[in-house]
């Protein structure tokens, strides 16, 4: 009886002991972490000056002006309701893109402030035009500098984000005030629609009240800037 006890006992010890040493083993394995998948990009190069007029021949990058807009929003006061509004003439100057390049990607380009639209008839021509230092359509010069609001990228500022996007640091000029602004811009590749091929640049910049309007009341403190460029090549 005893021999059988101890023969238990010696059991159970060097089952412990196994089960402890693989343990330990197991512990102190290194397990390798793998995170998410670098971002990939491609080599797809898109250029134009003179980018709003639509070549007759093939071939040619041009911005696609009716599938475009540049849009902003912004806070009513402080807390109020979200204010958001669209000008519906935008002009892309120049651009110069190159996906595997970032460092090179430059582009320029400008918006009417009087074409302001925000679904709102007596804001759009009353109060917006006051805060913009303009006059309606008609009653001044399409080209007056001071109806415009430039954009224009800082040479050698591009570069790759960690999300797959791209950054570039650009001068945003309006009512005389420049200033810098850093850009996000998402890229969608080219795809066919039929006659021609299509290409997408999507961005984004905030600017601070502050800087242009420190005199206005009704808006918030940071104004989001969106622009939808859509850039077409004939086949």
């Amino acid at each position: 009886m005893k021999k059988i006890k101890f023969t238990i006992i010696a059991l159970l010890v060097l089952t412990t002991g196994f089960f402890a040493v693989h343990c330990q083993h197991d512990d102190s394995a290194e397990i390798p972490i793998n995170g998410p998948d670098e971002p990939t990009h491609g080599t797809e190069v898109v250029n134009c000056t003179n980018c709003n007029t639509v070549p007759s021949a093939s071939n040619i990058w041009y911005h696609d002006k009716s599938h475009s807009n540049v849009g902003w929003e912004t806070q009513y006061k402080v807390y109020g309701s979200l204010l958001t509004g669209r000008f519906n003439e935008f002009f892309m100057t120049s651009l110069a893109f190159d996906e595997a390049h970032p460092e090179t990607l430059a582009f320029e380009g400008y918006v009417r402030l009087n074409t302001c639209n925000t679904g709102e008839p007596n804001r759009d021509t009353g109060c917006l035009l006051t805060s913009f230092g303009t006059k309606a359509i008609g009653a001044v010069p399409p080209d007056d500098p001071t109806n415009k609001a430039t954009l224009k990228t800082i040479a050698g500022t591009g570069k790759y984000s960690s999300d797959g996007s791209f950054l570039v640091d650009a001068e945003f000029t309006f009512l005389g005030i420049t200033k810098t602004v850093t850009i996000k811009l998402r890229f969608a590749p080219k795809y066919d629609i039929g006659t021609a091929y299509a290409a997408g640049f999507n961005s984004t910049f905030d600017i601070k009240k502050a800087d242009f309007l420190p005199n206005d009341t009704n808006i918030g403190d940071v104004i989001k800037i969106t622009i939808n460029s859509l850039m077409r090549i004939k086949k």
